[in-house]
């Protein structure tokens, strides 16, 4: 009755825990002649579909085995005469049953119950009967204990040989393609082929010091240290200078999580040292290109975290927001027909940029709440709009719930269109506008004469000169926390959003100015009249006694 108890709990012994525990109870409880064969035959009689159990027995067996090895010798019999009837049948059934004896074999192999020599003798009588079942119940034999017998320097040859065999007869016999690949799996299962081992690029010993800080150990913690750091380089060194804006520059090797901690270190250097904040900008400017330009979606993690860094870069304050909606509208039109023809650059079932977009507003955009920059989001939304229904109808839901989390988050109000055409009249109408208010600049321009100074930055969506000095000074009357709000992380304000006529401005002497002058010299001539006759008091020492 232990013994059945015992056995009927075999099964579920998956686990290296269990079947040792198992050993350890046959060997001190069960320890009988009688029970020993009794063990032996149940575990040649395990079911045929339970492939995940041999393994297990195995080891059962191999445990036992020093202390009762007619256990392990009893089971190799009763397997080897098993297999030698099963071969010797040429029958086309019970595949399932020879494929348990044969792994049951090289899992005892491999636990050195089975000697390589028995298990050779069987992968022998196999491969010269090399057809229909022979092949599977070789290959699975080679899957199990192949790479032992041939890694073992004793069964080495013997395994090669018989290798070299099996691979020229899948050669001449001409196998169906299930075959040969059983038979292939099976060969480089054993001997895999040499694979070239990947070298190293050897670095001076400062770029991997700079590699190690930027890509493994920069963290929220670590910025300030690191930055620190970054400080002690060499900078008037250009080759140093050209090597650090390059790590600087490729973001797509941090942590997705840890970009802002790099745009956080690099605002705290372009402090110190303003081309370098430069470089680095121009530098993730030309991926962000470059990007559009090859339209890879092996490059397509790259190019996300390129994105994000912009808007990073633009929270802690080292780009403006006309670099933002440059961008944004670049995403737009760079290769895009507006036609709805299509375009190798972007065409109609790629979304990508739309992924793009919505990683850089979620990453800045709530910064754009105010002001002219407020203005301009809004037309953005309206251009975004038209761009989506240019694309393949309708949206995949992924995107489509990605769009409408980022608009949310910005815009929780805003009307989305329900057709093409309501949406290409509402862009009709901002541009309309647009003209409308260049008419207006232009001839102010023309007024200017070419010898004065003067920068443009123009963009989608700007208002003119006066409206923009109107919204500035409600601006300066607003809340604390408004103007907080206005010149947060971006660090823009209205003005720098809109049309700008910068020029010298001419002092012009006045009236005013001289009797200002007169005044202040004449306070300053009293002033040193009256600290002449003020006597030097010494101090007072007032000393307290205990």
């Amino acid at each position: 009755a232990l013994l059945n108890d015992w056995l009927t709990r075999l099964p579920t012994c998956i686990n290296r825990d269990f079947i040792d525990q198992a050993a350890t109870e046959f060997c001190t409880n069960l320890n009988t002649k009688a029970n020993r064969k009794k063990l032996a035959k149940a575990l040649h009689a395990v079911n045929r579909n339970r492939l995940d159990l041999l393994p297990f027995y195995a080891r059962l067996v191999a445990t036992l085995h020093p202390c009762l090895p007619d256990i392990g010798r009893e089971l190799m019999e009763m397997l080897v005469k098993e297999m030698k009837q099963l071969v010797r049948r040429k029958g086309q059934m019970n595949l399932e049953v020879k494929v348990k004896n044969v792994r049951f074999i090289g899992e005892l192999t491999k636990f050195q119950v089975c000697s390589k020599t028995e298990a050779l003798n069987c992968l022998k009588i196999l491969v010269k009967d090399f057809h229909h079942h022979s092949v599977d119940m070789a290959c699975h034999m080679l899957e199990t204990c192949g790479r032992f017998l041939f890694r073992s320097p004793d069964s080495h040859v013997r395994t090669r040989v018989l290798l070299d065999i099996m691979m020229r007869k899948k050669t001449a016999m001409q196998f169906d393609s299930r075959y040969a690949t059983m038979i292939e799996n099976a060969y480089y299962d054993c001997n895999p082929p040499e694979a070239k081992r990947a070298t190293r690029k050897e670095r001076p010993p400062l770029h991997e010091y700079v590699r190690k800080l930027l890509y493994k150990d920069l963290n929220k913690v670590s910025v300030e240290r690191i930055l620190r750091q970054f400080r002690k380089l060499d900078w008037t060194d250009s080759a140093v200078l050209k090597y650090a804006v390059k790590c600087l520059s490729r973001v797509w090797l941090l942590k997705f999580s840890n970009i802002h901690c790099l745009a956080n270190m690099l605002s705290g250097l372009a402090e110190y040292y303003e081309d370098v904040g430069f470089r680095v900008v121009d530098a993730v400017l030309e991926d962000i290109r470059w990007g559009l330009e090859i339209n890879l979606g092996r490059y397509n993690q790259r190019r996300i975290s390129a994105i994000k860094y912009l808007g990073e870069l633009y929270n802690y304050r080292m780009i403006e927001s006309t670099v933002i909606f440059r961008t944004l509208y670049t995403c737009l039109s760079f290769g895009h027909n507006s036609d709805g023809s299509p375009s190798h650059l972007d065409p109609p079932s790629s979304y990508f940029r739309v992924r793009l977009i919505c990683a850089l507003l979620d990453t800045c955009g709530q910064y754009f709440s105010r002001g002219v920059a407020k203005k301009r989001l809004d037309g953005y939304l309206v251009f975004l709009q038209c761009y989506l229904w240019n694309k393949d109808q309708p949206l995949p839901l992924d995107v489509e719930f990605l769009l409408h989390d980022t608009v949310a988050s910005l815009r929780p109000q805003m009307k989305w269109f329900e057709s093409k055409q309501e949406a290409q009249a509402a862009a009709f109408e901002l541009q309309a506008d647009f003209k409308a208010k260049l008419e207006v600049i232009k001839p102010v321009v023309g007024d200017r004469s070419p010898g004065e100074a003067r920068t443009w930055r123009t963009s989608e969506g700007d208002d003119d000169e006066e409206e923009d000095e109107r919204e500035e000074e409600d601006d300066e009357e607003g809340s604390e926390e408004d103007d907080t709000a206005e010149s947060g992380a971006g660090g823009d304000s209205d003005d720098e959003d809109t049309v700008h006529l910068r020029g010298e401005r001419k002092h012009v002497p006045s009236a005013e100015d001289d009797a200002f002058v007169n005044a202040f010299e004449k306070m300053m001539a009293d002033t040193v009249q009256n600290r002449r006759h003020e006597g030097v008091k010494a101090p007072t020492v007032d000393i307290g006694f205990p």
